[in-house]
């Protein structure tokens, strides 16, 4: 765990800067450790019966880890990850399973067995198409080898955004094809639920974007399942479709993490530890 203090900089700091500002202290989300910085961190260990020295050393980082536990989620796009230098704030990891009919992430296995051996919280999710049926992506995605009732394990998640082809014509006709068959793909979202959550015994979660749902789903609504929303900002981000919390936030789609090599999403969860736990099955804490 690394001390930060006045002139450090970095992914670390970036990261301590965010869960600050996510406890609304006022300070800039910049990766440079100045006098704002500094100021934040008495206010949070004054607030918090610590040495009010302003250096984020272990017993700052261990409270703060505590209140605003971070993640990140990835797929085979993050191939080179040393795991065994991986910040110490990462809690929990998001990985790519399947997307579609057939695709499977190939670094899922090694990634999900990995996360496991670090002891770290692990949950998947499936990227979800609109001209394939619920039955054969459910398949695919329940036939990657993941116990969703093993303790330590994230509800299953069901990527709902814009479609990707294989070049932008290909990727316009299938985000038209959502516009004009509406309810079908409406139906294919419930009914992928539904199967996951049957085969898993948990409820799934929906990874949507505000932007994404507005053109596409306005007015549909699923407040029983729990939300994921990316949204790149310094402040958490607004709520739609009915959902009255979110659970999840993805603050950056090109974060740096100590460990990963490359941009990397980062996440963060909308509770504190013990709450991540009981959402991962954790109960021998």
């Amino acid at each position: 765990m690394q001390t930060l203090s006045i002139g450090s900089t970095g992914s670390e700091v970036l990261m301590l800067q965010r869960a600050l500002s996510f406890l609304n202290y006022s300070l800039a989300i910049d990766g440079n450790f100045g006098p704002g910085t500094r100021a934040a961190v008495i206010q949070f260990q004054t607030d918090h019966q610590l040495s009010a020295d302003g250096i984020a050393g272990p017993a700052t980082w261990t409270v703060l880890d505590n209140l605003v536990p971070q993640g990140m989620d990835i797929s085979h796009f993050n191939s080179n990850i040393n795991w065994s230098q991986l910040s110490s704030h990462i809690q929990f990891v998001y990985c790519k399973a399947s997307q579609g009919a057939g695709f499977k992430d190939q670094t899922l296995a090694h990634n999900m067995a990995t996360i496991r051996q670090q002891k770290l919280i692990f949950g998947a999710y499936h990227f979800l198409t609109f001209q394939d049926s619920a039955a054969v992506q459910m398949q695919n995605f329940l036939s990657c080898g993941i116990d969703f009732t093993a303790p330590g394990t994230l509800p299953p998640v069901l990527d709902i955004e814009w479609q990707v082809g294989s070049n932008d014509a290909q990727s316009q006709a299938m985000n038209q094809y959502i516009l004009q068959n509406k309810d079908a793909c409406v139906q294919l979202i419930q009914d992928c639920l539904n199967q996951l959550s049957v085969a898993t015994g948990r409820t799934p979660m929906i990874y949507t974007a505000k932007s994404f749902w507005s053109e596409y789903f306005n007015g549909v609504t699923f407040p029983n399942y729990p939300l994921w929303v990316p949204s790149y900002q310094s402040k958490p981000p607004g709520l739609f479709g009915s959902w009255q919390e979110y659970t999840f936030w993805q603050y950056s789609g090109a974060g740096v993490v100590t460990g990963v090599a490359g941009q990397v999403d980062q996440d963060l969860f909308n509770g504190d530890k013990t709450a991540l736990n009981a959402f991962a099955l954790i109960t021998n804490i």
